[in-house]
């Protein structure tokens, strides 16, 4: 089983473009010049404007998050890609979650 090293990409497209995204998804992340990617699988997440893509080295994903800014284009309209990995959305909601029982702590006192 070959190890893949994934990250998120976030949107702002609507559900009628879920096939192109997926394509535009997959030529962009691929594309050293364009994305800094390289060899990759793109997941499509149905009923969301969010794909998982799944790199084939930690060099490239690390590539890939380096780039200052991503975007892709979609009938002509210009959509910002925002990318991270999946751990750094766990984190976030975890800390958040910390925060919230530390002040529901504080309430019962």
């Amino acid at each position: 089983m070959d190890e893949y090293y994934p990250i998120i990409a976030e949107g702002d497209w609507g559900p009628e473009h879920a096939k192109s995204v997926k394509n535009k998804l997959q030529i962009y992340f691929q594309s050293k010049k364009k994305s800094q990617g390289g060899d990759c699988v793109v997941q499509y997440n149905d009923g969301s404007n969010s794909a998982t893509i799944l790199f084939k080295s930690s060099d490239i994903q690390d590539s890939v998050l380096s780039k200052a800014e991503h975007i892709i284009t979609i009938d002509n309209q210009k959509i910002k890609l925002k990318v991270y990995k999946p751990s750094d959305a766990e984190e976030q909601a975890d800390s958040a979650g910390q925060q919230v029982s530390r002040f529901v702590t504080k309430c019962r006192i």
